[in-house]
């Protein structure tokens, strides 16, 4: 049950792990929280669940928060419970769910996206209308 009750569920979710490849092979991870993207879960990231740029940025150059909510991949997706606080890493407590590498599976948007008008409908935004699909490093889930 959302923190909010009835007031935070919504029929249509999208909570999303991005993994990240450098050139070096070096692979990377961060999850969906709210407003913006986190590694480990922490009171360090309320700038970027909030959705505050200036909050997020402070946590990144004090070393509180790794850039962008970036850090090692760990083939985890934590959602906090009772929210849609997403995390790669960190067990603080309240943990609803944890997704194993094993069962997270891989589901191509792009024909979703392409027959969007036709036949889908969505309760909220869905991943293709947001700048991070254009922008794998963008901070913001809006």
């Amino acid at each position: 049950m959302p923190i909010a009750e009835d007031e935070g569920y919504h029929h249509d979710d999208w909570e999303s792990v991005g993994i990240r490849i450098g050139p070096d092979g070096r692979v990377d991870e961060r999850a969906s929280s709210h407003h913006g993207y986190n590694y480990a879960q922490s009171v360090a990231n309320a700038g970027s669940d909030v959705g505050s740029d200036a909050l997020r940025e402070a946590a990144e150059a004090v070393g509180v928060r790794p850039h962008g909510g970036w850090g090692p991949e760990t083939r985890l997706l934590l959602v906090s419970g009772g929210s849609h606080a997403g995390n790669a890493s960190g067990f603080l407590g309240n943990v609803d769910r944890i997704v194993p590498g094993r069962r997270v599976h891989l589901v191509p948007l792009e024909p979703v996206a392409a027959a969007e008008g036709d036949a889908y409908r969505f309760a909220v935004s869905p991943p293709w209308r947001k700048k991070v699909w254009r922008d794998p490093e963008a901070t913001g889930t809006s």
